[in-house]
């Protein structure tokens, strides 16, 4: 019985020292002081310090991965204060929510060994994400012009936060940063066109997503020198068929 006592306090205190666990940890409580975030300020303000004090503890690459950081809270917060008032697909984003935490601190805390693919993943759910709350919160008049910019900001930041960690060598110059600000202003104004199709938000948001990540790979191949025919034409058919899955997949309506 001592024996088995012993195994299970030593299981116990590997468990807590153990990385993984502390992320999780530190997610757990993000979800569950987002929840309670709209009840009053003071909530509200708790969530905002709580979720500052576990994203900057310990300050490795804090400033490195701040653009991710501050397009999870944003959306975070916007989606906590929106008009959902079911439970259940309230605490389910929310806990989604919780994961691209988990993930963020992860790619930032130098837990995960691999971090490129990580990385990838979350910089792709982040960019998506802003796509879906454009077409989701609605067009009207002085609010979407705001709902424009901010999405134009979000997208900006997250590019250039993932040619930092895709192409730690390569310096921005001014010619590089006008690039970016081209490319960005370029995926919002599809972002204006696409919203005039008559698809839902989702199949809206996972198109424009599509042409963000080809946009990126581009960037990525013609700054390592890489870029050739064979990559040209890769893209083009990746683009042509999840094109059609995705019009496809689609209820046009009027």
């Amino acid at each position: 019985m001592k024996f088995l006592k012993l195994n299970l306090i030593n299981f116990l205190r590997n468990l807590i020292k153990n990385d993984k666990t502390i992320l999780f940890a530190k997610a757990t409580v993000f979800v569950v002081f987002l929840l309670l975030a709209n009840r009053n300020w003071f909530l509200f303000l708790l969530f905002i310090l709580l979720a500052l004090c576990l994203y900057f503890r310990p300050l490795i690459n804090s400033i490195r991965f701040l653009a991710s950081f501050s397009v999870l809270m944003a959306c975070s917060i916007i989606f906590i204060f929106s008009s959902i008032t079911a439970f259940n697909f309230l605490f389910f984003i929310v806990c989604f929510f919780g994961f691209i935490f988990f993930i963020l601190l992860g790619i930032k805390n130098l837990v995960f060994i691999k971090r490129e693919p990580f990385y990838y993943f979350l910089n792709g759910l982040l960019v998506f994400i802003v796509f879906v709350f454009f077409f989701w919160l609605e067009n009207e008049s002085v609010f979407f012009f705001i709902k424009y910019f901010v999405s134009f900001m979000a997208f900006f930041f997250l590019l250039k936060e993932f040619l930092s960690f895709s192409l730690p060598d390569l310096s921005f110059s001014s010619k590089k940063k006008l690039i970016i600000w081209g490319i960005s202003f370029l995926v919002i104004q599809l972002l204006w066109v696409i919203s005039l199709l008559p698809i839902n938000f989702l199949n809206a948001a996972s198109f424009t997503l599509l042409i963000a990540l080809i946009l990126q790979d581009f960037i990525v191949q013609f700054s390592k020198g890489t870029i050739n025919r064979q990559i040209i034409l890769r893209n083009a058919t990746v683009f042509l068929i999840l094109s059609l899955i995705i019009f496809g997949a689609s209820k046009w309506t009027p």
